[in-house]
């Protein structure tokens, strides 16, 4: 299993960046390799979606699940395709100065030929992502954030 972790502070409320976070359709402003994503079912604490992501020039779909753990607390993807599964923990605090996301992803590979060739060039791969994504998270929050207190009432 491999763990990703990465922490980033966002000059915004926690309310406001849990909000933007738990919801998916902000997800493709902020990860470059989501080509698709596709609320299939609304759920009590959460939704059930089908993604395409790509790896490399490679489709990858994937079935994923979000739950709201606890709001402005914890939210938890689940994420399956076919040769990688895992689980995505997102974790918010505040700050002084904002709110924290710190971010927890653990994957599993699959053992198949292909899997296994791949494993290190996706762990790599998926360490920026996740990396990246939190710092787009942020520059999206407090550009709208900033935008919002120049603009007149």
């Amino acid at each position: 299993m491999t763990t990703y972790e990465h922490i980033v502070e966002i000059a915004a409320p926690i309310e406001r960046v849990f909000t933007f976070d738990s919801n998916p359709e902000n997800w493709s402003r902020t990860m470059p390799s989501l080509q698709d994503l596709e609320v299939l079912e609304e759920t009590e604490n959460g939704a059930r979606m089908q993604a395409t992501y790509k790896l490399l020039g490679i489709a990858l779909d994937t079935e994923m699940e979000l739950t709201i753990v606890q709001p402005n607390e914890h939210i938890l993807v689940t994420v399956e395709s076919t040769g990688m599964k895992g689980e995505v923990h997102n974790y918010f605090s505040e700050t002084d100065a904002g709110t924290e996301i710190r971010h927890q992803a653990d994957y599993e590979f699959g053992e198949s030929l292909r899997d296994r060739l791949l494993e290190p060039v996706a762990t790599r791969y998926n360490n920026r992502q996740f990396k990246n994504h939190l710092q787009n998270t942020k520059d999206v929050i407090e550009a709208e954030v900033a935008a919002e207190t120049m603009t007149p009432a």
